[in-house]
């Protein structure tokens, strides 16, 4: 019986060494951006393996720059390094071992990160989105339809919502304090607009946690978000579908996030929107600050809520579930690279 064991062992080890991926044989390295001042990402042209990529000892920064951590990305493509800190505007040189490859890094003092997905974007993780479909009967409003290509608003009062998972990208960069973020922007594609003129589109923070649609345009299941309740049966809206207009709730202290509200009553952005076919960018003061708000308390991050307001005809945007990564949503932030307690006084 031991003899089969250790056969077995060695034709595992066998096996594994065989599907390795040697140094010196990965993909092109494209990109190597500094996100902060103890991260950099790295971007190759094809597909990683972790028993390579995550070996820390492959890679080298001079002058003087010690790798934390290494971390591949679900894309399997991008490979996040986790460094001992590296000072704004001087220029480093990566090397890796056993290749060819050698990049110059320069941190900015500033510095621009997608969430999302598609080739341009930086980091994959934490996006969710569905649609609250109201049936023109007004009968069947339990449909939450978050594996549907397609994110709906329309006359009737179908709503959709999308929420970006902050917290992991941020703490592994190394980005904690709100003020360090700039500016934010949602995007999204239109994929369909029949209306002459344009139509405004209206965001709202959610203040209530809720679950994205596991269907495409069924009945929602038992705790799933639904057009009559938060959480299917167990947390009714106070207004449905969460439109609730309770004054002095406005999603800006901590207190407003306790339950008591479902939709924050301040509108953080009306958008006009017409031409299909396009990105359209959802930006604003009051959408950076809901970020910042975010970045400081992950824990109440439930996004935003779209609603179509004075509209006539039904406007289609493309969700996370296309076929096509480059037209799904995507959260953009600009940001400090470095924090006031990294900060070194001079001597």
């Amino acid at each position: 019986m031991k003899n089969y064991i250790t056969i077995a062992c060695i034709l595992c080890l066998m096996f594994s060494v065989s599907n390795s991926q040697p140094a010196d044989d990965l993909p092109k390295l494209l990109k190597a951006i500094p996100l902060s001042q103890t991260a950099i990402q790295l971007q190759f042209g094809g597909k990683l393996q972790t028993e390579t990529v995550e070996n820390a000892e492959i890679y080298q920064i001079a002058p003087n720059i010690k790798i934390e951590f290494v971390w591949l990305d679900d894309r399997l493509n991008r490979v996040l390094l986790i460094t001992s800190p590296l000072e704004i505007g001087k220029t480093y040189r990566l090397t890796m071992q056993n290749s060819q490859t050698e990049i110059d890094i320069t941190l900015p003092a500033e510095n621009k990160i997608t969430f999302g997905t598609g080739n341009s974007v930086t980091f994959s993780g934490g996006l969710q989105d569905t649609s609250l479909i109201v049936n023109k009967d007004r009968k069947t409003r339990n449909n939450n339809v978050g594996a549907e290509p397609t994110l709906l608003c329309n006359p009737t009062g179908t709503v959709f919502f999308v929420a970006f998972d902050l917290f992991d990208a941020f703490e592994d960069m190394g980005i904690r304090e709100p003020k360090q973020v700039l500016e934010a922007s949602i995007s999204l594609h239109v994929q369909q607009s029949d209306s002459n003129i344009a139509q405004t589109v209206i965001l709202r923070r959610v203040l209530l946690p809720w679950r994205e649609g596991r269907g495409t345009s069924d009945r929602a299941k038992e705790n799933e978000l639904t057009y009559n309740s938060a959480l299917h049966r167990n947390l009714p809206w106070n207004k449905s579908p969460a439109q609730a207009m309770l004054a002095g709730i406005d999603g800006d202290n901590e207190s407003d996030y306790n339950g008591s509200e479902d939709v924050a009553h301040r509108i953080d952005g009306a958008f006009k929107i017409q031409e299909a076919g396009k990105r359209y960018f959802f930006k604003g003061d009051l959408i950076t600050d809901a970020v910042r708000f975010w970045v400081k308390n992950p824990d109440y991050n439930y996004g935003y809520l779209f609603a179509l307001r004075d509209g006539s005809v039904p406007i289609i945007f493309t969700s996370k579930e296309s076929a096509d990564e480059n037209l799904r949503p995507v959260l953009t932030i600009r940001y400090q690279t470095q924090s006031e307690a990294a900060t070194v006084p001079p001597r």
